[in-house]
């Protein structure tokens, strides 16, 4: 047997609690024509899938995450943004944008790390072009070269053994410096998406005890 949905009026099979257009729930009281019952969620949350809801909705997401990302990647070029502020904010204001765009949303610690990450990628991505184009325009790319090389000059100056001296003339060569250079950015993608996590989590952790406050 089957019923028309509540809300989007496609075909249902009874017993199946969800629709599988809308995902809507079916659960039913009082009769064939009684509406349907949605159960409430600790919290004052919505079911999945819907505004308010324990499930991202990423068409508000991205946008937010993206302005996130775009402002940790200014953050990098100021003092400190480097250690870890800009890297932080990016998680953080991920799930505050999130928040302004979806007030009723039941975030949650985990769904805060996921944006928290999604910023972070933003927030990478928006700083590696702004160092592309900074080398660009202030030629700054020589400077660079030379920071790699005065750094591999010290770090070889410590170890007298015959491999790592290898290593590091090879590190002094065109390809060794872009293999470093390389390194260096995956270094700092992964410290993006941990620390961008970690202030994404703890900020929905935070909006979540001021809810229930």
């Amino acid at each position: 047997m089957e019923h028309p949905c509540y809300k989007c009026g496609s075909n249902v099979e009874d017993g199946i609690p969800f629709c599988p257009q809308c995902n809507a729930p079916q659960i039913r009281v009082g009769g064939a024509n009684a509406e349907a019952v949605f159960p409430a969620e600790p919290g004052g949350g919505s079911l999945p899938g819907h505004h308010g809801g324990t499930v991202i909705r990423w068409s508000d997401a991205l946008p937010s995450a993206g302005l996130a990302g775009l402002i940790a990647a200014f953050l990098m070029f100021v003092p400190l943004g480097a250690f870890g502020l800009g890297m932080i904010a990016a998680g953080v204001l991920s799930v505050v944008f999130y928040r302004r765009r979806n007030p009723t949303s039941n975030l949650t610690p985990a769904m805060g790390t996921r944006l928290g990450a999604v910023g972070g990628t933003f927030g990478f991505g928006f700083f590696a072009i702004f160092s592309a184009l900074g080398t660009l325009v202030f030629h700054s790319g020589g400077e660079l070269r030379k920071a790699l090389l005065d750094a591999i000059a010290q770090s070889a100056a410590r170890s007298p053994d015959p491999q790592v001296q290898k290593a590091f003339e090879y590190l002094k060569t065109p390809p060794g410096l872009v293999l470093m250079m390389g390194l260096s950015l995956a270094v700092v993608l992964v410290a993006f998406l941990i620390l961008s996590s970690l202030g994404g989590a703890v900020a929905a952790a935070m909006m979540r005890r001021k809810d229930r406050m």
